[in-house]
């Protein structure tokens, strides 16, 4: 089975997807059968490649009231600590995420897929390192296990930007309007902050539904 999942690397929500299809993995019998592919999505493609403001900062300039803004984030983090991870929405200063994507493409041709999305994940969320910078890009692939000399030339060149733009074009035309979003064998997408359960009775729904036709 191939789960295609749309995300992108800035995204709180899509850190604690990554968190939650891996643990509604590890309770699927047939686990060794799926082949989990990463997607691109950018939320914000105008956003710079130096940290600025704060998150907190950023909605609050979008009209946002202060309380509201309290009251979304502290929910983040409280789901972040049942998950065992740390979010800290607040202090996050949102950068471009396409290098970040690209890197991903990369380390996803190599087999190291869910290892680069998972560094990724925690060096923006919970490091509050800025994952546009190629220095520190460089450096995540190496705690990831990418070999050097492919990532240094991704890097210094444009490598895999056609690709991450036909993912984000794609994703409109199978329903992702919003991350994360799971296509499960080309099913239309099911987006959403889905909880582990959820996202396992995806993967059985799929399952038997493909080995009823076989």
């Amino acid at each position: 089975m191939k789960v295609e999942i749309w995300s992108d690397v800035v995204c709180p929500w899509c850190y604690l997807g990554s968190r939650r299809w891996a643990a509604a993995l590890e309770r699927f019998p047939h686990a060794d059968q799926v082949e989990t592919v990463w997607r691109a999505f950018e939320l914000r493609t105008d956003a710079p490649k130096v940290q600025g403001v704060t998150l907190t900062d950023l909605m609050g300039r979008r009209g946002l009231p202060p309380e509201q803004v309290t009251t979304i984030f502290a929910r983040i983090r409280g789901l972040g600590q049942e998950a065992g991870i740390d979010l800290r929405p607040g202090e996050v200063r949102p950068v471009n995420s396409f290098d970040a994507h690209r890197l991903l493409g990369l380390a996803s041709g190599l087999g190291a897929g869910q290892a680069m999305a998972d560094r990724l994940f925690r060096a923006y969320h919970s490091e509050l390192l800025n994952i546009a910078d190629h220095t520190v890009l460089a450096g995540l692939a190496a705690d990831a296990g990418l070999p050097a000399g492919p990532v240094a030339e991704l890097l210094a060149g444009d490598d895999r930007t056609a690709e991450v733009r036909a993912e984000e074009a794609r994703a409109a035309l199978v329903g992702v309007t919003a991350v994360p979003s799971f296509v499960l064998d080309g099913r239309p997408a099911v987006s959403g902050a889905l909880d582990t359960d959820e996202l396992l009775a995806l993967l059985t729904d799929a399952w038997e539904a493909d080995t009823a036709r076989v």
